[in-house]
C-alpha cells in the first residue's frame, strides 16, 4: 500500500525537498510557535488561579514537555522527513495507525493560521476598531477580509527557498523573544517583593490549585508548538546532530522565559490589584484586555504598553506563518506514504512543496467561517502559544 512500507522505512527519504535550514534556523522555527501571543495572558491566568504557586505550575509543565520533546527529538533525528509527528505512527505501526494518526495532525495544523489570523483581528481591534465585533466574539466584513489577506501572505512567503524563509522566520522570531525579554527587564524595576508572600503565602490554595492551573490556566498548551522542528526535519542541515539539539534549545529558552514572565508579573502588580486576593484577578477587567499592557500602564509606563499591543499583532502572525509551513509539509509527508494524492508531493525548483501550500491555503479559508464552535475556540487563540 505505501512506498514506505514499514520493513523497508529503515532510513526513508524525501524528493524535491532542500537541506537549508540549519540549527538557529530549525530552533527559531519551534521557538515562534512556544512564544506565541499567549505569553501576554498565562501569567495572568495561573495567578488569580494558584497564586504565587503559578511558578511551580511552569516549571512542572516544563519538565513533563521536556521528557516529550526528548522523544519527538530522537524520533526527527532518526527519520528526518517532512511532516515527521505525521508519519512517525506509520513507520512504527503500518497504515491503520499511519493514516488516522496521520490525518488527524494534519488537521489540528491546518487550524491553527486560522485561529491566529482571527486572533492577530482581535488584538489589532484595540486601534482599528472596525476589525472585530466585541459583542458577537467574530470578525466583521472587513475583519474577514483582512483574515483571507493574512492567509495569502502567509502562504506567499513560503513560496520562498527554505534558507530565505528561515532568516524572515529568524527575523520574526528575534523581535517575539527580544520583547518578553525586555518587559521582563523593565518590569523588574517595578518589583514589590512583598507580593510573594500575599494573601496565604506561596500557595494559598494548595497542591491541587497548581496542579489544576496547568491545564487551565493554559500553561501547558503554553509549550505546545515545540515539534515544528520535527515537521520540518526534510529540510533541516545534519538532522540527526540539529534537530534535537532546536527542540531542546526551543522548550528550554521558552520555561526560562515564561517562568520570568510569572515572577515579574507578580512582583509589578500594584497593591490595590491584589487587596481581594488572587482569584480576583481573574475577573479584573483591566487585566483581561492585556494583563502585561495595563500592568505597564498601571505603573506609568505607557510606551511599553503600546510595544506589547504591537507585539501582541505580531506574534500571532509569527505562530501563523510557522504553521502554514508545517501543515504543509505535513501534507506532502503524507502523500509521500500515498495516504494523501500524489498531487500533495509536488515540488517546486526552489524546493517547496507548492501544491500542498496552496491547498493548505484554501482549506484554511474553511476555518475561518464564523461557526459557533469555532468561534468559541477562536475566542481562546490569544490565551494560547501557537
Amino acid at each position: 500500500m505505501s512506498t514506505e512500507s514499514v520493513a523497508a522505512a529503515t532510513r526513508p527519504a524525501d524528493v524535491g525537498l532542500k537541506r537549508e535550514m540549519g540549527l538557529v534556523g530549525a530552533t527559531w522555527a519551534s521557538e515562534t510557535s512556544i512564544i506565541g501571543s499567549g505569553w501576554l495572558f498565562g501569567a495572568w491566568l495561573a495567578a488569580s488561579a494558584a497564586g504565587t504557586a503559578a511558578l511551580l505550575g511552569w516549571v512542572i509543565a516544563g519538565a513533563a514537555v521536556i521528557v516529550l520533546a526528548l522523544v519527538h527529538a530522537e524520533l526527527g533525528a532518526m527519520y528526518p522527513v517532512a511532516g515527521g509527528t505525521a508519519r512517525f505512527p506509520h513507520f512504527a505501526f503500518g497504515s491503520v495507525a499511519g493514516i488516522s494518526f496521520g490525518f488527524f495532525s494534519w488537521v489540528q495544523a491546518l487550524t491553527v493560521a486560522p485561529i491566529e489570523c482571527f486572533a492577530v483581528m482581535q488584538y489589532a481591534s484595540y486601534y482599528w476598531h472596525s476589525v472585530y465585533n466585541t459583542s458577537t466574539g467574530v470578525t466583521t466584513g472587513l475583519g474577514f477580509a483582512m483574515t483571507v489577506i493574512l492567509m495569502a501572505l502567509f502562504t506567499a512567503v513560503n513560496f520562498l527557498a527554505m534558507r530565505m524563509f528561515s532568516r524572515v522566520n529568524s527575523a520574526i522570531t528575534w523581535w517575539k523573544v527580544a520583547v518578553p525579554v525586555f518587559a521582563i527587564i523593565v518590569l523588574l524595576f517595578k518589583f514589590h517583593g512583598s507580593n510573594f508572600g500575599s494573601h496565604g503565602g506561596f500557595m494559598p490554595y494548595g497542591i491541587k490549585s497548581v496542579f489544576a492551573a496547568i491545564p487551565a490556566a493554559g500553561i501547558v498548551f503554553s509549550y505546545l508548538g515545540f515539534e515544528q522542528a520535527d515537521q520540518l526535519a526534510g529540510e533541516i542541515k545534519n538532522p540527526q546532530k540539529n534537530l534535537p539539539r532546536a527542540i531542546i534549545l526551543a522548550i528550554l529558552i521558552g520555561t526560562a522565559i515564561y517562568v520570568l514572565l510569572q515572577v515579574v508579573f507578580i512582583g509589578a502588580l500594584t497593591p490595590g490589584q491584589l487587596a481581594h486576593g488572587w482569584t480576583a484577578l481573574g475577573t479584573n477587567a483591566g487585566l483581561s484586555s492585556g494583563p502585561f499592557a495595563f500592568l505597564a500602564g498601571a505603573v506609568a509606563l505607557g510606551w511599553l504598553g503600546t510595544l506589547l499591543r504591537v507585539d501582541a499583532v505580531i506574534s500571532p502572525s509569527g505562530t501563523g506563518l510557522i504553521y502554514a509551513t508545517s501543515t504543509s509539509r505535513v501534507g506532502y509527508g503524507l502523500a509521500r506514504n500515498r495516504y494523501y494524492p500524489q498531487v500533495f508531493a509536488k515540488v517546486d525548483a526552489r524546493g517547496v512543496p507548492w501544491v500542498s501550500l496552496i491547498l493548505t491555503f484554501v482549506f484554511g479559508l474553511v476555518f475561518l467561517l464564523p461557526f459557533p464552535s469555532w468561534r468559541h475556540w477562536s475566542a481562546w487563540s490569544p490565551r494560547r502559544a501557537c
